[in-house]
């Protein structure tokens, strides 16, 4: 009976400190928030006026994506950004929905620039972000100083690459993510996509079962980083929590799917790595997805990276 009360004891210990090292986190990076100045709290982004579709990426990371005609978006930098310093960036131009049926799948120059004033645009930007604006940022702009040329291909092409260095000079914070971490593109490429895969099977099979709280927690890393990034107060990351897990509940439980057609991608040189849907309706998303009776698709976005001297992968972005 004594051993009985000593084990439950020691298991009710066990989840405290998991519980409490999860708390401990998330308080260091509200901690780190809070001394960091309104004024300080810099935000990179990229802004794309697209005419075709196209792909983006920082110091090799697939940041971004859209396979449609004409967009018009911005995209947040910071959750790739570990540090200060020079950084890749790189747009990848898709041939149009036309270009595909017309001209046999190849990108047309004049997709990307036919005048001065009917081309693509793309503008690396910094913002003083605050919600409770209207523009949700209290900085001027300069959209002349901050475009990146663009060169139009010479001809028609399948795709066509664009790369600009960033020059990141204002970030207050510095995170690890996956700066130490092993590369994988050194490791045998069968015995490395069998891993992946079982770990990807791992969540699925956590998230089919309801164990939302079990698989969130596996991120505490990652969300301590996005936290840093992204100046998310404890309030706002609660609430974030508590909505996810709630969308998890809903959407996955039961209806997680199979792993039938997927690639493995590799990202950050090697340092990252991810199991996508290669082609078609669902292209680049990722291939842990659930489909509800009612036909409704999600796909959870997860990238691995494995820590230098650790034999497992973690969560590290999504």
């Amino acid at each position: 009976m004594r051993k009985i009360r000593f084990y439950l004891l020691l298991i009710v210990l066990l989840i405290n400190y998991q519980e409490n090292k999860s708390q401990s986190i998330n308080k260091k990076a509200f901690e780190i928030v809070k001394k960091i100045p309104a004024e300080k709290r810099i935000t990179y982004a990229v802004h794309v006026n697209a005419l075709t579709p196209y792909e983006l990426y920082l110091d090799d990371i697939l940041i971004d994506y859209f396979y449609e005609d004409n967009m018009n978006n911005t995209t947040e930098l910071n959750p790739y950004l570990l540090e200060n310093g020079k950084h890749k960036l790189k747009i990848r131009y898709l041939p149009t929905v036309d270009d595909i049926f017309s001209k046999k799948g190849l990108l047309d120059p004049r997709d990307i620039y036919t005048r001065e004033d009917s081309r693509w645009h793309v503008f690396f930007v910094k913002l003083n972000k605050d919600p409770n604006v209207p523009l949700g940022y209290t900085n001027e702009i300069d959209y002349g100083g901050s475009e990146l040329k663009i060169i139009p291909p010479p001809s028609q092409v399948p795709y066509w690459e664009q790369e600009w260095e960033l020059d990141i000079k204002d970030l207050p914070y510095k995170l690890k993510g996956w700066s130490e971490s092993e590369d994988l593109s050194k490791m045998d490429k069968k015995n490395l996509e069998k891993e992946v895969l079982t770990k990807y099977n791992e969540f699925s099979k956590m998230l089919n079962e309801g164990k939302i709280d079990e698989y969130l927690n596996l991120g505490k890393n990652k969300n301590y980083e996005l936290d840093i990034c992204t100046y998310t107060t404890a309030e706002q990351s609660q609430t974030d929590y508590e909505e996810n897990k709630s969308k998890m509940s809903k959407l996955c439980v039961n209806n997680m799917q199979p792993f039938n057609n997927y690639v493995m991608k590799l990202y950050a040189n090697g340092r990252l790595v991810s199991l996508e849907i290669p082609d078609g309706k669902y292209k680049s998303w990722s291939a842990l997805m659930s489909k509800t009776p009612k036909g409704r698709v999600t796909s959870w976005g997860v990238k691995l990276h494995k820590p230098k001297g650790s034999k497992d992968f973690e969560i590290i972005r999504k």
